[in-house]
């Protein structure tokens, strides 16, 4: 009879079993025979859970160490150690789970109230709520969570009690919402009530913001947060506390304004920078673009700079203004045109801008240039013009429409099949013409004119009035036609080039220079008078070249060095031109200079835009070298194998030299030198230097007397050397290595203890590797200047120097010394610090005249950072900036 029931019994509980499987999917369990006891109890055996894929919403548990099923009251089953239940619905883990199979119900607890490890967290695709206790349904995807943790994506969110209504909608009551982790909470926006749908869109109401666990005085009756923002949006800029050593200005925020998305083809942009003294700056900007069509933007500034009070001394009040205009269009793979258009005011960038390069510009340049290529690359033409303003002496020049046109290389007698190809087989024909025209605009009062730069350019007469000349808009026509022969040898070691060039000057006027008799006591009696009338008048030249290379090697060795190899690449030209100034052109004319009846000769084209004819016969021959010093770098491994790697010692040591024999004095050129060297690896080393072999008389000019007749060679004219490199070091940052064993603890799994592990639970020592860069620049110049002492410059910049103090902290600096002045040059030091979930920026320039700093806080989350400044990236538009919050467009 007792076997019977036992046999009963265990018949009973094996069928409740498998009903158990079809809904779940178990660990392995050991049944105890007890007919009389519905609660089941397996013992830890560390097996797999078995799974039932093929059952549409099955449920897949297992537990580390035991599982309960009771029968009695429904059917449940209670997981115990490290519990985990996977459904579509999604996988609840914790240190104990209740199931009732009937409800489609889970209950996940903690194994005890200080057992942080064990908190239960159901995992949902990307998101995961972290609870002290979760009740949830896997059929209906609703659940109630008490002190959860949800995860969305950039932020985190707390509530005391959260609600699941349904897989896309979730009501938390005192939530608190930051993008900081959760033990990092320098920030959070606590409200009493929020709701979040899609796990994207965040609504809350009755809200405050808290710093630091201090509240912001400020209550938010409704808001919104979206997790998940669009590129294409408006918003406010990320505003700058910014401090000037200014008496005048005092403090400030600058980049206080807006940004505008229109349409993903059109945006626009305002800020300004405000400060107690009342000055102000305001820029706007707009941007267009289509793409593969045209792009361009639209800036306009202005700023009011004055005082603290207008009763202060010196008070003084300064406007400044400034417009831009940036244009490129592609008409098609042939055809461009670009425009860029920058006029402002003298002291605009001075009042306005922090950058070092800005405030060392003392001109502004505008530029409009149309492009055509020929398909088949026949002919190229150009269209441009460029306005130039020159704030240090208030002149403008404006030069264009200018155009040139020129057609491709013809040669006539090149074979296609030839493989010898005879000399006249290397002609070539050059055509291209040019049309210039120019205004310079260079009032006789620079500081006090009254007569504008637009007034003089279209009135001729005030243009007169302003400067006291007569050319009012220059403008010319040239043409230049060139024909050479490339290989005038068969030789391949040397090689003999000839050319001739021609030229044609068009002209709408000439000049005219006349004596003044009744301006003797005048410093410049000579007058000069434009006198238009079409002219024209033409020159030419030839030339003839001849160069060939030769080596020199040495097997010498010294050190690791073997084999030395010198190149040397000497060249001779000799170049025609004739006296153009003989009267037999007519280009040349004689004036009266004195009472005694001295004369000169003048070009009548001296004024015009391409000038003329050249004075002066010019028979001269030209001598050049260029040498080039190799060696090899040899090392032998351990093995003998030997390694070679070629080493360029002298990149390039150049001199050249020309003679004139036509000229009646002074027939030797100065002497031009330079070098250039890589060999020291990351360093670029170049210099050039100029000699004059003729001694100087008692007005500083050269006399037909060389210096050698004083025991000295020659006197240097000129000098500069100039160096550069740049290093960087350290890594990506710090780095975590993975250690030879490293597991948390889990104390549900006692395993690991048998055998002893001497390495559980080691910690690794994190090596810091702090990545660093600097980039070196230094220069020297040196300038001869008779009788007087020579002009010298000798700077070291050291640029984009930036490296980390510690894996949070990050300092970047610009900074040179002069050592003629002794002093530091217009520097700058910037300071960021991440604070996880904030950014901080500091930078300060501690010398010279303009002295500032600036001070930024950020947060790291576009999400947040949306509530309050951030300008997005658009798909097709982009905003640039200064690390002062502003950039201003260059053309």
């Amino acid at each position: 009879m007792i076997f019977k029931n036992y046999v009963y019994a265990s018949a009973h509980l094996l069928f409740a079993c498998s009903i158990i499987l079809l809904y779940t999917g178990t660990s392995h369990a050991q049944v105890a025979p007890d007919s009389s006891s519905a609660n089941v109890r397996s013992e830890p055996t560390g097996s797999p859970a078995v799974k039932t894929s093929n059952i549409k919403d099955a449920i897949e548990f297992q537990s580390n160490d035991s599982l309960v099923i009771n029968l009695r009251n429904g059917r449940k089953a209670f997981l115990f150690g490290q519990a985990k239940v996977s459904h579509t619905a999604g996988e609840l883990t914790a240190g104990k789970i209740e199931m009732d199979i009937e409800k489609n119900q889970v209950e996940a607890k903690a194994q005890s109230a200080t057992d942080t490890l064990s908190y239960p967290v159901l995992k949902r695709e990307s998101d995961e709520i972290k609870s002290t206790r979760i009740l949830f349904n896997y059929q209906t995807q609703k659940g109630k969570f008490e002190e959860a943790q949800i995860q969305v994506p950039d932020g985190y969110l707390i509530g005391s009690k959260v609600k699941n209504v349904s897989a896309d909608e979730v009501f938390i009551e005192d939530g608190i919402y930051s993008t900081c982790p959760p033990d990092y909470l320098y920030y959070y926006i606590k409200a009493k009530k929020m709701k979040v749908v899609d796990q994207e869109e965040v609504f809350f109401s009755n809200a405050r913001l808290y710093i630091l666990d201090i509240p912001y005085p400020i209550v938010f009756p409704f808001g919104y947060v979206p997790a998940s923002l669009e590129k294409r949006r408006s918003g406010l800029l990320t505003p700058t506390y910014a401090f000037e050593a200014q008496s005048s200005r005092g403090i400030g925020l600058q980049n206080l304004g807006w940004f505008q998305y229109f349409n993903d083809y059109f945006t626009g942009q305002i800020s300004s920078d405000i400060y107690t003294s009342g000055t102000f700056f305001t820029n706007t900007n707009f941007q267009y673009r289509k793409r593969d069509k045209f792009n361009g933007n639209l800036s306009l500034g202005y700023s009011r700079d004055q005082g603290l009070e207008k009763t202060d001394p010196g008070f003084t009040t300064s406007v400044q203004k400034s417009i831009g205009i940036n244009h490129n269009q592609e008409f098609s793979p042939y055809s461009r045109i670009n425009a860029g258009i920058n006029l402002r005011t003298a002291d605009y960038y001075t009042r306005n801008s922090f950058d070092i390069d800005d405030r060392a510009t003392t001109n502004s340049t505008s530029k409009l240039a149309y492009n055509y290529t020929h398909p088949e690359n026949d002919f190229n033409f150009s269209i441009n013009s460029q306005l130039t303003q020159n704030f240090n002496n208030n002149t403008t020049s404006l030069s264009g429409p200018n155009s040139t046109f020129s057609l491709k290389t013809l040669s006539p007698f090149k074979s296609q099949v030839s493989n010898e190809p005879k000399w006249y087989e290397s002609l070539s024909i050059r055509y291209n013409n040019s049309f210039n025209s120019r205004f310079n605009y260079a009032p006789i009062d620079a500081d006090t004119a009254e007569i504008t730069f637009i007034e003089a350019l279209f009135d001729p007469a005030k243009y007169e009035k302003a400067t006291g000349k007569e050319d009012h808009f220059r403008y010319g026509f040239k043409q230049t036609a060139g024909l050479s022969l490339g290989r005038l040898l068969s030789s391949p070691f040397l090689n003999l080039s000839a050319s001739a060039n021609f030229n044609e000057y068009w002209y709408p006027t000439s000049t005219r220079q006349f004596f003044s008799p009744d301006s003797t006591s005048d410093p410049n009696p000579v007058k000069t008078e434009q006198v238009r009338g079409f002219v024209s008048a033409r020159d030419f030249n030839l030339g003839l070249s001849f160069s060939t290379t030769f080596y020199g090697v040495s097997n010498s060795k010294i050190g690791k060095f073997e084999g030395f190899r010198h190149t040397a690449t000497p060249s001779i030209g000799y170049t025609y031109r004739p006296d153009f100034s003989d009267p037999m052109w007519g280009f040349y004319r004689d004036v009266q200079i004195d009472t005694s009846g001295n004369t000169r000769k003048y070009s009548i084209f001296s004024n015009e835009i391409f000038g003329g004819p050249g004075s002066g016969e010019q028979q001269a021959i030209s001598f050049s070298i260029r040498n080039v010093f190799e060696t090899k770098i040899v090392s032998r491994d351990t093995t003998g194998e030997v390694n070679e790697k070629k080493l360029k010692l002298i990149d390039n040591l150049s001199a050249n030299i020309s003679y004139n024999f036509a000229a009646d004095s002074l027939h030797f050129s100065d002497i031009s030198t330079s070098l250039s060297s890589n060999a020291i690896n990351g360093i670029n080393l170049s210099s050039r230097a100029t000699f004059s072999l003729y001694q100087l008389n008692s007005d500083g000019r050269e006399i037909d007397q060389f210096l050698l007749e004083n025991g000295k060679i020659a006197q240097l004219q000129s000098f500069n050397i100039s160096a550069s490199t740049s290093f960087r070091g350290g890594k990506s940052g710090p780095e975590v290595y993975t250690p030879v064993y490293r597991r948390s603890y889990d104390p549900f799994d006692q395993a690991r203890f048998s055998p002893v592990d001497p390495h559980f639970n080691d910690e690794p020592v994190v090596p810091l590797n702090s990545p660093w860069s600097v980039s070196l620049n230094f220069d020297y110049r040196w300038q001869f200047r008779f009788n007087e002492s020579p002009t010298k410059s000798a700077t070291l910049n050291a640029n984009n120097i930036s490296f980390r103090l510690t894996p949070k902290w990050r300092f970047t600096t610009r900074i040179g010394y002069d050592f003629i002045e002794k002093e530091l040059t217009p520097s700058q030091f910037g300071l960021t610090r991440n604070l996880e979930c904030w950014n901080l920026d500091f930078q300060i320039n501690p010398f010279g005249e303009n002295q500032y700093y600036f001070f930024r806080l950020t947060l790291n989350s576009a999400q947040v950072q949306s509530l309050f400044q951030k300008l997005p990236i658009l798909k097709n538009l982009e905003r640039s900036s200064t690390s002062t919050g502003r950039g201003y467009d260059r053309f």
